[in-house]
C-alpha cells in the first residue's frame, strides 16, 4: 500500500511538472496561394498526440517548449517546426513532389525520377497552354525533342499529325497512344496517318483530345523509348502521351474562371503568287486565239468563267458580238477589272472564338472534389463554318481510411459544328492525282478560282457562272450545301487504392465510355450539286454528264435525270462503346538506405465496339417539309455510280494484357529494370503465334553523382541510362478476317444478290513489332541552372502490315499481310538554362532538337510510279516511309512543251506511270515528305508580375510537292499561277524559261502524250520545294495582378494576357510561293492554321 501511494505521488508530481511545461500553441495552415487547408494533421513528432485544422485552416495544440510538430496532408509536402514559447505558428505547405515533377507518371504507376531508366519528358499545362486552341495536343509543337507536331489542318476536330521518334509503321497509324488518368483514350474514328491530310469529313472526328477541356489538364508526360513505354506492350510502338487531369485540393471552396477571346485573321492574296484579274484576262485572250475558249467550248463546257459566260450569252442571243465579230470587250472589261478578293468574301474578318471555363475545388481530410464546366463558341474562320462545344467533369476522391482510397470521375462533352458540304476525295490511279467532286472548301476556292469571276452582278444580285454543267455561285452554294456534326462523348471512371501494408498497394481502375457522332450532309434542291444531276440542256451535255442515268437494258436511249426534284441527304452515324479495366499490385520495399525494390504485376482488359451506318437519301425537298421524291431508277443508278445507299459496319475489338515489371536500385547509384507483357487481340490471325504477342524490355541507369568518388562541384546531377526491348503495334483497319460484302445485280433478270470478296483471310497476320535500343544521359550543372538531356536510339520495325500480292487462287490478287521491315536511328537533345536570376528578374531558355533517319529494309510489294510522284509520296525499298519522287525534267522543246527523261535517259513526252519496275532509274528521288528533324526554342522572361514567352518552332530535311498549276487545257474558271507570265511564247524561249506554253486546242485534244506531259510537269523536278521552315509559333505577354490590389475585392488571384499564335514564317523556301509547308491544300473540310490573337483573363476566388 505504501508502494502504491509512493508511485501515485511521483506520478502526480511529474504530471504537475509536465503541465506547467506545456504551451497551448495555435496557428493557421495554408497552401502556396495562402488558401487555408482543411483537415491538415498537426502532430507532435514521435507521439500520437495531435489535431487537425478546422474549416479556416486553424489549429490549437498543447505542446511542450522545444518539442517538434509535424504538419502533413495528402498531396502536400510535410513540414517540421520546433516549438519556441507560445508564439502563433503559421505554416504554408507546398504541393508534394509527385505533383512538382520529381516522379514520372506512366499511367500505371508513379516512379521516382532518380530511379527511372527510360526517356521521357514532363510538361506542365500551365507552361505550354495555347490560349484559344481547343485541341491541347497542338500545344506540344516545339516543346519536346523527338516529338513532331504537323498542323495539317486547323479545322476544329481534326487532329494534328503527331509522331514520336518518326514512324513505326508504313501504312498504319503512327499517332502516339494517348492515356488520360491511366486509361487509354480510344479514337472516335479509325483514321490512319495518311488520311489526316485528306480533308474528308471523317477527319473532323479523328481527335478525341478535342473533347477535353484544356483547363482540366494538369500535366503531360511524354514516354518515348522502349523502357518508358514497355508497360503498354503491344500498343506502344508509337510512344505514349500520358495526360493527368486536375484533382480536388484540400481546403475551403475555391472557384477559378478563365476566359479567352481569340480573333482569327483572314488570309490575303499578298501571301500567294497568283495572277490578278487583268493578268488572267490577258491569258484568256491568248486561250481564245488558240481555240481553247470559244463559243463551242463554252456552250459544251463543264465549267466556265467570264469569257465562257460571254460566249454562252452570245449563243443564246442575249449578247452581241464585238466589233467585226470579235470579243465583246465592253462586256469583258468589267470582269477584267473585278479583281475579286475571295478571301475577303469567304473569310470572316477577325473571326471571334470564345472559351469560358469555370472550376470548383474543395476538400477535407476525408475527401476532395474537383468540378468544371466549359463552353466554346467559334463563329468560324470562314462564313461556312462554326462550332460550339460544352464540356463538364466531376472528380471526387474519398479517403475512407489510411489504407483505402476510392475515386470517381465523370466527364461529358457535346459538340455542334457546321462545315461546308464535301464528298470524300478520290485517287485517280492513271494520273496519280486526288480529286474531289463538288468541292466548295472556302480556302481552296479562294486559292483556285479566277479573280475575274464576280460574286455579284451590276445590280448587286448574285451572279452565276457554270460549274459541273450547272449554274454556280459560291456564296449561294455555301448556304445550300453544308454538313452538321454532333458529337456526344460520356465516360465514367472509378479507381481504388488499397494499402494492406506499408510496402504493398493494390490498385484498380474501371472505365466505361459511350460516344456518338452524327454527320448530316444537307444538299438543297437549288444547290449546284443537286442541279448538276439535272444538267441535260444539250445533247452534248447529256452524253458528257456522268451524273445522268444510262439504262443498261436500253443503251440506245438518251441519258435521263433521276433527280427531277429535291436534293440529297447523306447521313453518317458512328457509335463507340468501350470498356477498360485494370488491376495491379505494386510492391515497394526499401532496406535501409542501400536497397530499393519495386515489383508491379497486373492485368488489363479492353473492348471497343464500333458501329457505323451510312445512308444516302435522294430527292429530298427540304423547302417543302422534307418530302421525298424518288425516281424508280434510283437503285440501278446507285449501282452504276458504285454508291451504297445504305451501309452498316460493325467492329468488335477485344484485347487482353498481362504485365510484370520489376526494378532494383543499389544505394541510389545503380538502377536496373525489366518489363514483360503478354497481349492478345481478336483482330489478328487464328494461330496462337499470330494473335498473341509477348513483349519485353530491360534497362539500367547509373547515377554517377551518387558515387563517393565523384567530387565535381559544378555538376549537380549526372545520370547515364540505357534500354533495349521489343514492343508492338496494330494499325487501324488491319484485320485477318475474310471480309465479304453483299451487293445487288444491276440487271433485273439477275434477281439473286451476290457476295464479293473485299478482303481475303490471312490466318498468319500478326502484330507489327519494333525493337528499340536507347542510350542517354541527363545532366544538371551550376546549381541546376543548366539542365540537359541527350538520347541516341536505334529502332527496327518488322512484320509491318500492308498489301501483299497473292497467287490469285483465293479469288483476289491482293490481301492484307506482314509485308515489310523498316529501320531508323536518331538523336534528341534538350537544353534548359536559367540565364539570369537576379532580384525580381528571371530569364530562362529552352532548346530542343530531334532527328530520325528511317529506311525501308524489306518490301514485298512495291508502288507504281504514279504513287511515288504524288503529294503523299510512296514507300520504296531503301527509302523512308514516304519518299517523294519526280519525273526528271529535260527542259522545254522547241515549241514550249515539257519533256522528260525515261529510264533509258531518252527525252520523251510521256512515261508509263503504271509500272512498278525501274522506279529509281526512271524517277529522281527528292527526299522524305515528312520532316525528319525539328524542334523548338523558347525564351521566358519574368519581371515582378510580368511574364513574356516567345516560342520558335522549326522543321527540316523534307520535301514538298507544289500544288498542281499547269495543264494542257485551262479554263477561265480557274485561277492562274503568276509564273505563267514567264511562259514560253516564241522559239528560243526554251533557253530562257521552264514554264510551258499554252497549247493550241488541236494539239491539246489530239495528242494524248502531250496532255500527259503537262501532268508530268506538275510532278517533275521543277515542282518541288524544300520543306525547311522556322515559324514564330507563340508570343505571350501576361501580368499577374498584385495580391494587395485584388484581395480587397475578395479575389485571391488574377492575371491577364495577350497571345499571338502562328504569327509569321521567319524562313521558308521561296519556291513555296506562299504555300504553308505544314498545310496540304486538299479541300474538303481542311483549313490552314490561322494567325490568331487571344486576350485572356484568369480569376481565382
Amino acid at each position: 500500500m505504501t508502494y502504491i501511494k509512493s508511485t501515485l505521488l511521483w506520478i502526480g508530481v511529474f504530471w504537475i511538472h509536465w503541465a506547467i511545461a506545456q504551451n497551448t500553441i495555435s496557428g493557421t495552415i495554408t497552401d502556396q496561394n495562402n488558401e487555408p487547408l482543411i483537415g491538415a494533421t498537426v502532430q507532435i513528432k514521435g507521439e500520437a498526440t495531435g489535431t487537425v485544422t478546422d474549416l479556416d485552416g486553424n489549429f490549437r495544440l498543447a505542446v511542450a517548449d522545444g518539442q517538434t510538430i509535424v504538419i502533413s496532408m495528402i498531396g502536400m509536402e510535410s513540414r517540421e517546426v520546433k516549438v519556441k514559447g507560445s508564439q502563433p505558428i503559421n505554416i504554408s505547405l507546398k504541393e508534394a513532389t509527385s505533383v512538382l515533377g520529381e516522379v514520372v507518371v506512366t499511367g500505371f504507376q508513379e516512379v521516382n525520377r532518380k530511379l527511372f531508366t527510360g526517356a521521357s519528358e514532363r510538361l506542365s499545362m500551365e507552361d505550354i497552354e495555347l490560349a484559344g486552341s481547343p485541341d491541347v495536343s497542338r500545344a506540344l509543337e516545339g516543346q519536346v525533342a523527338g516529338v513532331s507536331v504537323d498542323n495539317v489542318s486547323g479545322t476544329f476536330g481534326t487532329t494534328p499529325k503527331i509522331r514520336i521518334r518518326g514512324n513505326a509503321s508504313i501504312n498504319g497509324n503512327n499517332q502516339p497512344l494517348f492515356v488520360v488518368d491511366g486509361v487509354i483514350l480510344e479514337d472516335l474514328a479509325e483514321v490512319n496517318t495518311d488520311d489526316f491530310i485528306s480533308g474528308d469529313a471523317s477527319t473532323l472526328i479523328s481527335s478525341s483530345i478535342a473533347n477535353l477541356n484544356p483547363d482540366d489538364i494538369a500535366t503531360f508526360q511524354i514516354l518515348k523509348d522502349a523502357s518508358a513505354t514497355a508497360i503498354y506492350g503491344a500498343r506502344a510502338a508509337n510512344g505514349v502521351i500520358v495526360i493527368t487531369t486536375k484533382k480536388g485540393k484540400s481546403g475551403k471552396l475555391r472557384v477559378s474562371y478563365s476566359g479567352n477571346y481569340s480573333f482569327k485573321l483572314r488570309p490575303t492574296y499578298n501571301q500567294f503568287s497568283l495572277m490578278n484579274s487583268a493578268e488572267e484576262m490577258e491569258v484568256y485572250r491568248e486561250m481564245h486565239d488558240k481555240g481553247l475558249i470559244n463559243i463551242s467550248t463554252s456552250v459544251r463546257g463543264q465549267n466556265y468563267g467570264a469569257m465562257g459566260k460571254m460566249f454562252t450569252l452570245i449563243a443564246n442571243h442575249d449578247l452581241e458580238w464585238g466589233p467585226g465579230g470579235g470579243l465583246n470587250e465592253k462586256f469583258l472589261n468589267k470582269y477584267e477589272n473585278a479583281n475579286t478578293d475571295w478571301f475577303d468574301l469567304l473569310f470572316n474578318d477577325a473571326a471571334l472564338q470564345q472559351q469560358h471555363s469555370l472550376s470548383f475545388t474543395a476538400g477535407s481530410e476525408n475527401s476532395n472534389s474537383y468540378y468544371s464546366i466549359s463552353f466554346l463558341n467559334d463563329e468560324g474562320q470562314t462564313i461556312a463554318d462554326n462550332v460550339q462545344r460544352v464540356t463538364g467533369s466531376a472528380r471526387n476522391t474519398y479517403f475512407l481510411s489510411d489504407k483505402f482510397t476510392f475515386g470517381l470521375k465523370l466527364t461529358a462533352s457535346y459538340r455542334d459544328q457546321r462545315v461546308p458540304g464535301t464528298r470524300n476525295r478520290e485517287f485517280d490511279p492513271i494520273t496519280g492525282r486526288f480529286s474531289r467532286d463538288f468541292d466548295i472548301n472556302p480556302f481552296s476556292y479562294a486559292l483556285n478560282t479566277a479573280r475575274s469571276i464576280r460574286p455579284y452582278d451590276d445590280e448587286g444580285k448574285l451572279e452565276y457562272f457554270r460549274r459541273n454543267y450547272a449554274p454556280f455561285n459560291i456564296l449561294e452554294e455555301l448556304s445550300l450545301n453544308y454538313i452538321d456534326i454532333q458529337v456526344s462523348d460520356f465516360s465514367a471512371q472509378t479507381n481504388f487504392d488499397i494499402d494492406p501494408t506499408d510496402a504493398l498497394s493494390i490498385k484498380g481502375v474501371i472505365n466505361a465510355r459511350y460516344a456518338n457522332t452524327v454527320r448530316d450532309h444537307t444538299v438543297h434542291e437549288n444547290s449546284n450539286q443537286a442541279e448538276a444531276y439535272r444538267a441535260n440542256g444539250t445533247q452534248f451535255i447529256q452524253d458528257a454528264n456522268n451524273l445522268l442515268f444510262r439504262d443498261p437494258n436500253n443503251p440506245g436511249l438518251n441519258p435521263t435525270v433521276v433527280l427531277p426534284q429535291g436534293g440529297f441527304n447523306y447521313l453518317d452515324q458512328s457509335e463507340l462503346i468501350s470498356f477498360y479495366s485494370r488491376i495491379s499490385a505494386d510492391w515497394n520495399k526499401s532496406i535501409g538506405d542501400i536497397h530499393e525494390i519495386n515489383v508491379l504485376a497486373g492485368q488489363e482488359i479492353r473492348f471497343a465496339n464500333r458501329t457505323e451506318s451510312n445512308t444516302t437519301g435522294m430527292g429530298v425537298i427540304y423547302e417543302s417539309g422534307g418530302i421525298v421524291v424518288t425516281d424508280p431508277n434510283i437503285i440501278e443508278f446507285f449501282n452504276q455510280q458504285n454508291i451504297d445507299y445504305y451501309k452498316l459496319d460493325e467492329t468488335n475489338d477485344r484485347f487482353i494484357g498481362l504485365f510484370l515489371n520489376g526494378g532494383y536500385a543499389y544505394k541510389g547509384r545503380y538502377v536496373g529494370n525489366f518489363t514483360v507483357r503478354y497481349d492478345g487481340s481478336n483482330q489478328l490471325g487464328k494461330s496462337r503465334e499470330a494473335r498473341y504477342l509477348p513483349t519485353w524490355n530491360v534497362s539500367g541507369a547509373w547515377n554517377v553523382t551518387n558515387e563517393p568518388f565523384f567530387k565535381v562541384s559544378f555538376i549537380d546531377n549526372l545520370k547515364i541510362r540505357g534500354t533495349y526491348g521489343i514492343s508492338g503495334n496494330l494499325p487501324p483497319n488491319a484485320s485477318a478476317l475474310l471480309n465479304l460484302q453483299a451487293d445487288v445485280t444491276v440487271r433485273p433478270t439477275d434477281v439473286e444478290p451476290y457476295l464479293y470478296i473485299a478482303d481475303l483471310t490471312n490466318t498468319e497476320l500478326t502484330w507489327e513489332k519494333l525493337k528499340e535500343l536507347n542510350v542517354g544521359a541527363d545532366i544538371s550543372l551550376f546549381d541546376n541552372r543548366l539542365d540537359a538531356s541527350f538520347n541516341y536510339f536505334q529502332r527496327s520495325g518488322f512484320d509491318l502490315i500492308g498489301t501483299v500480292q497473292t497467287s490469285g487462287v483465293g479469288g483476289q490478287g491482293l490481301k492484307v499481310g506482314n509485308f515489310a521491315d523498316m529501320s531508323a536511328d536518331g538523336f534528341e537533345v534538350s537544353i534548359a538554362t536559367t540565364n539570369i536570376k537576379r532580384n525580381e528578374f528571371t530569364w530562362r531558355s529552352s532548346f530542343n532538337i530531334g532527328y530520325t533517319y528511317d529506311q525501308i529494309t524489306r518490301l514485298d510489294f512495291g508502288p507504281r510510279l504514279t504513287d511515288a510522284i504524288g503529294q503523299n509520296g510512296a514507300a520504296v525499298l531503301g527509302g523512308p516511309r514516304r519518299g517523294l519522287f519526280s519525273a526528271r525534267f529535260a527542259g522545254l522543246n522547241s515549241v514550249g512543251i515539257p519533256t522528260f527523261y525515261n529510264n533509258d535517259d531518252e527525252v520523251v513526252f510521256e512515261i508509263d506511270l503504271q509500272e512498278r519496275d525501274d522506279l529509281t532509274s526512271t524517277l529522281k528521288y527528292e527526299g522524305p515528305v515528312e520532316p525528319r528533324g525539328g524542334g523548338g526554342f523558347t525564351n521566358n522572361f519574368k519581371y515582378k508580375g510580368f511574364s513574356l514567352m516567345v516560342l520558335l518552332s522549326y522543321k527540316f530535311d523534307y520535301k514538298i510537292r507544289l500544288n498542281d498549276g499547269f495543264f494542257a487545257q485551262y479554263t477561265d474558271f480557274d485561277a492562274l499561277p503568276a509564273e505563267l507570265v514567264n511562259r514560253w511564247a516564241v522559239p528560243g524561249d526554251e533557253d530562257l524559261t521552264n514554264i510551258p506554253t499554252i497549247l493550241d486546242r488541236g494539239v491539246a485534244q489530239t495528242r494524248g502524250d502531250i496532255s500527259l506531259a503537262y501532268q508530268l510537269y506538275n510532278k517533275s523536278t521543277e515542282r518541288v520545294a524544300d520543306g525547311t521552315y522556322v515559324r514564330l509559333r507563340t508570343v505571350r505577354l501576361s501580368y499577374q495582378l498584385p495580391q494587395q490590389w485584388i484581395s480587397k475585392i475578395g479575389i485571391n488571384t488574377a492575371n491577364v494576357s495577350v497571345e499571338g499564335q502562328n504569327l509569321a514564317l521567319l524562313y521558308a523556301d521561296d519556291a513555296l510561293n506562299g504555300q504553308d509547308p505544314e498545310f496540304f491544300s486538299s479541300g474538303g473540310v481542311a483549313l490552314p492554321q490561322p494567325k490568331m490573337v487571344t486576350f485572356s483573363l484568369g480569376i481565382g476566388f
